[in-house]
């Protein structure tokens, strides 16, 4: 793939739209984070969300994302509701090797709109758009053993376990460690 080439930046699914963050969209993120408990919520599992200290801080982490974009460093997305097109949540996508291709897929939703059918939507989303648009052979989940929904999720795509590494970082003096999963193009089967 020319990883130049035109890419869709707007995924839709039944209930939700993944799309490129915008200018401007650094008021939904900050409004997520001061709702239903989700900073503290993210602070345990996405610390650099978590840390956003006000709106202009989240602009600014957007404009870090469309910029990543640009590059193909990574690809940030938000995640909205179609019924009223309310921010709640993010996907991210992170090429970890071109050459075969690889890469890695992450997300967060607000604790208020998880057990939904949410999440499972819009990665199933991305995993076409990373299947399809950027030629993906492999795509890992890598989630804290801490997360057991984030683990319940990948399965549920059809990821297989392929690691644990046991007590492997530490955060405010708790131990925990990543649970490492992978799906192969061979093994991916669009819904």
């Amino acid at each position: 793939m020319d990883r130049l080439s035109e890419l869709p930046d707007r995924l839709e699914a039944e209930r939700v739209v993944v799309r490129r963050y915008q200018k401007g969209d650094g008021k939904a993120l900050f409004a997520l984070l001061e709702r239903n408990d989700n900073r503290e919520f993210l602070h345990a599992n996405v610390e650099e969300v978590a840390s956003l200290a006000t709106v202009g801080d989240a602009e600014v982490k957007i404009q870090r994302h469309t910029a990543e974009w640009m590059t193909r460093e990574r690809f940030v997305m938000g995640i909205w509701l179609k019924s009223d097109l309310l921010y709640v949540g993010e996907i991210w996508i992170e090429p970890k090797r071109w050459e075969v291709p690889s890469f890695e897929l992450g997300w967060f939703l607000d604790q208020g709109y998880q057990g939904k059918g949410f999440a499972t939507e819009a990665a199933r989303r991305a995993l076409e758009f990373m299947f399809s648009d950027l030629h993906a052979h492999k795509v890992i989940v890598i989630t804290r053993d801490t997360n057991p929904r984030s683990a319940k999720l990948a399965e549920r795509l059809g990821f297989k376990k392929e690691g644990h590494f046991r007590e492997c970082r530490v955060e405010n003096d708790i131990y925990y460690g990543l649970v490492y999963y992978g799906l192969l193009i061979t093994e991916y089967s669009p819904e």
